[in-house]
């Protein structure tokens, strides 16, 4: 059993971590999609704070030796998710920024292009007004 002082600690901590996390959201300092994850583990220490009968039946449901080592699995698996989580976004980051560059270089070749067909109308065009000058005259 874990001992009321260590609980309301937990709790409060506990607390205090979502409310830090939704002040973060609220700032803009934190998008919301990165929050979720951050804000469920705060939630679930609370309900593991104040429910020590939930951590002691999943510590005999995993079949762990002690409290500590529940808790130690699940924080391993939060911060895998995270990382999880943080490597699909990096990927899908480095596809867009790939993607984004082939179009600049498109765009690139298309502006010399327009620019190189410009500078022969306007090479052209005053050929003929030369052309024109000399007829007149």
């Amino acid at each position: 059993m874990i001992p009321l002082r260590a609980k309301i600690v937990a709790v409060v901590v506990a607390v205090a971590v979502f409310v830090f996390i939704l002040n973060m959201v609220r700032k803009k300092r934190l998008k919301e999609e990165y929050s979720v994850l951050w804000i469920l583990l705060s939630a679930f220490l609370v309900v593991l704070a104040s429910w020590s009968e939930l951590l002691v039946g999943l510590t005999r449901l995993i079949g762990a030796q002690s409290s500590n080592s529940v808790i130690f699995f699940f924080g391993f698996v939060f911060v895998f998710l995270l990382l999880l989580s943080f490597t699909v976004r990096l990927s899908k980051a480095a596809i867009e920024s790939k993607e984004m560059a082939q179009r600049i270089a498109l765009l690139e070749g298309e502006i010399d292009e327009l620019k190189r067909e410009e500078q022969e109308r306007v090479e052209g065009f005053s050929e003929s007004d030369t052309v024109c000058r000399e007829d007149t005259k």
